[in-house]
C-alpha cells in the first residue's frame, strides 16, 4: 500500500476504532435526529425550490461524529467520502476510500445497515460521483503517487464488494480500468514528488497574505508591487485548481485576468514586426507536441498553463490549451479561453502579427486561423437571421427543415456527420433552384461550425451562379443573403491584403443592393 497522508491516516483510525468496548458497530441510527439532519442536507440537491447549496463541511462533520460515537454506518461512510472530496479534493477522496475499504473488507458483517440491498444502494449513490471525480480531465502525471493509491483502494474495494454483494455490487471495474490506463499513460513522464503538497503550501501562504493585507497604497510603485504579488500568489492557486480538474473555469479565468491586466499596448517592434522578446525554447515546444500526440491532454494543459503564466504574448500556447480542452470535451472551458483572448486582442489589436527576436511568430498560421474562426467572432455583433422561404401553407421548405435537424447533430457529433445528414436531402433535390437552396443550407452549416474557409468556397460558387445566370436581379433577397454571409466569412478569416480587397468589393455590392443592411 502506498504511504498515506495524515488525513487518510486520521480516517483509517476512525474506521478501526469501535463505538464502545465490545461493540464495534454501535446501534442503527437510521431514525435518529442526526441521521435525519444528514438526509435533509443532502436532499437540497434534489429540491426544486431550494436555493441554498449543500453544506459539505456540515455533512463531513455530522457523518464523522456519527461514525465515531454512534454507529458504523455504510451510508454515513459514503456520504462522508464524497464530503471529504468536496472539501479536500483528491486527498480527501483518498481518505474516504481508505475508510470504506477497511470497513467493507474487515468489518462487513458488523456494519449498519444489515440488509445487502440497502448497503448496495448506499454504494450505488457514491459510484457515479466517483466517476465524475476521476474523469479524464484530471492531470495524473503531476500527482502519480496519489493516483496509484486511489487505484489501489478502488481495486481492493471493487474486489471486496463483488465477493460480498455479487450481482448487486456497484459497477466499479470500468472506473478501475480507466484509472489504470490514465496512470500507465502518465507514467511515461513522471513529475517530481511533492508537487501537490508544495502547491497547497503556496496557496496557503498566498491566502495568508490576502487575509493579512499590507498598509494602504499611496503611490504607483507600491501599487505595481501589489499587483505583482497578486500575480505570484495566484499562480499556485490556479495550478492547484487545474490539478483537481484541468477544465476548471476559475483557474483559466483568474490566470488570464491577472496575466493581461497590466498590458494596454503592443510591445515595441521594428518595421518587420520583430520585437526583442524571446519565445519558448524549441525543446520545450517539441516536448509539448509529443505529449499532445500521446494523448496526455490534462497533464499537458497544466504544464502549458504554467508556461503561459510567464509568456503573455505566446498565442500559440493559448491555442494549445484550447485544443487540449477540445480533446477533453470541455466546451465551457474552451469558450472561456476564447472570450478571454478575444477581449485581450481587442485591447491590443495587431498582436498576432508580431514576431519574437528570432523571427518566430507570436501566432503561427494555424493559430491565426483559429483566432479568426473561434476567437474573434465573440466580438462580432449577432448577424441578421437569414431569409427563410415559406411555402403557401406556411410550412418550411425541405432544405430549411434539414438544416434545423442537422444543427443539433453538428453540436453533438461534429461537422462531417452533419454534412452527411444534409446531403441525404440534397440528393433528392429537383430543379436548379432547389439545388441552389440546398447548397446555401450547406454553406450555412459550415458557418455554424466556424469552418469559414469552407463556407467561403461554397458561397463564392453560389455568388458566381447568381451573377452568371442573372438570378440576382430577379431574386434580390437571395443575392443579398449570399453576399451578407460571404462578407461575414471574410470578416472572420485571417486578414491579408487579398482578403481585405475582396471584403471591400462585397461591401460595395451590399451597399448597392441594400444600404440598410450595411448600416445594421
Amino acid at each position: 500500500m502506498t504511504a498515506l497522508s495524515p488525513l487518510a491516516e486520521h480516517y483509517l483510525q476512525l474506521a478501526k476504532n469501535p463505538i464502545n468496548d465490545g461493540d464495534f458497530a454501535g446501534a442503527d441510527m437510521r431514525y435518529s435526529g442526526e441521521f435525519e439532519t444528514l438526509e435533509g442536507e443532502l436532499e437540497k440537491a434534489a429540491s426544486l425550490h431550494q436555493t441554498e447549496a449543500i453544506d459539505w463541511q456540515k455533512i463531513r462533520d455530522l457523518s464523522e461524529a456519527l461514525l465515531r460515537h454512534h454507529s458504523k454506518d455504510l451510508r454515513a461512510a459514503c456520504w462522508m467520502t464524497w464530503a471529504l472530496y468536496q472539501r479536500e479534493g483528491l486527498a480527501g477522496l483518498q481518505a474516504g476510500l481508505g475508510l470504506l475499504h477497511l470497513l467493507c473488507g474487515e468489518r462487513w458483517d458488523e456494519l449498519h445497515p444489515r440488509k445487502d440491498r440497502t448497503r448496495a444502494a448506499a454504494l450505488a449513490w457514491l459510484t457515479p460521483r466517483l466517476e465524475k471525480a476521476l474523469a479524464e480531465d484530471i492531470p495524473v502525471a503531476a500527482q502519480l503517487p496519489l493516483f496509484r493509491s486511489l487505484a489501489e483502494l478502488l481495486r481492493g474495494l471493487e474486489t471486496c464488494l463483488a465477493q460480498r454483494l455479487g450481482e448487486e455490487a456497484p459497477l466499479l471495474l470500468p472506473l478501475c480500468r480507466r484509472l489504470d490506463e490514465q496512470i500507465n499513460r502518465a507514467s511515461q513522464g513522471q513529475s517530481e514528488p511533492g508537487m501537490v503538497g508544495a502547491a497547497i503550501a503556496q496557496v496557503k501562504q498566498a491566502a495568508a497574505q490576502v487575509i493579512n493585507p499590507s498598509a494602504p497604497l499611496d503611490n504607483e510603485r507600491d501599487a505595481h508591487k501589489s499587483l505583482r504579488a497578486l500575480q505570484d500568489g495566484a499562480r499556485p492557486l490556479c495550478a492547484w485548481w487545474l490539478k483537481q480538474k484541468a477544465s476548471d473555469l476559475r483557474a483559466l479565468r483568474l490566470s488570464r485576468t491577472l496575466l493581461w491586466l497590466p498590458i494596454d499596448g503592443l510591445p515595441q517592434a521594428n518595421a518587420e514586426q520583430i520585437t526583442a522578446l524571446r519565445g519558448l525554447p524549441a525543446d520545450k515546444l517539441a516536448s509539448f507536441a509529443e505529449r499532445f500526440a500521446a494523448g496526455q491532454y490534462a497533464d499537458l494543459l497544466v504544464e502549458v498553463e504554467a508556461s503561459i503564466a510567464r509568456a503573455p504574448f505566446w498565442l500559440d500556447g493559448q491555442r494549445l490549451v484550447w485544443e487540449c480542452l477540445q480533446e477533453l470535451g470541455a466546451e465551457a472551458a474552451m469558450v472561456e479561453v476564447e472570450m478571454q483572448l478575444a477581449l485581450f486582442l481587442q485591447r491590443v489589436p495587431g498582436l498576432e502579427e508580431l514576431r519574437y527576436h528570432d523571427g518566430a511568430s507570436f501566432a503561427d498560421a494555424e493559430t491565426r486561423a483559429w483566432i479568426g474562426a473561434s476567437v474573434m467572432p465573440h466580438l462580432q455583433a449577432p448577424s441578421a437571421e437569414p431569409t427563410v422561404q415559406v411555402g403557401a401553407g406556411g410550412e418550411l421548405p425541405a432544405w430549411e427543415l434539414a438544416l434545423q435537424a442537422a444543427l443539433p447533430r453538428l453540436r453533438k457529433d461534429g461537422l462531417k456527420p452533419a454534412v452527411q445528414q444534409l446531403k441525404q436531402g440534397m440528393a433528392q433535390a429537383q430543379g436548379g433552384r432547389a439545388r441552389f437552396f440546398w447548397q446555401l443550407a450547406l454553406a450555412r452549416l459550415c458557418s455554424a461550425a466556424k469552418k469559414h474557409e469552407l463556407a467561403k468556397t461554397q458561397l463564392e460558387s453560389l455568388d458566381q451562379t447568381l451573377q452568371a445566370s442573372g438570378l440576382g436581379e430577379w431574386e434580390p433577397d437571395l443575392a443579398l443573403e449570399v453576399l451578407r454571409l460571404l462578407h461575414n466569412c471574410y470578416e472572420l478569416l485571417p486578414q491579408n491584403h487579398a482578403i481585405r480587397e475582396r471584403k471591400e468589393e462585397i461591401h460595395r455590392r451590399l451597399c448597392h443592393l441594400d444600404l440598410e443592411v450595411v448600416l445594421d
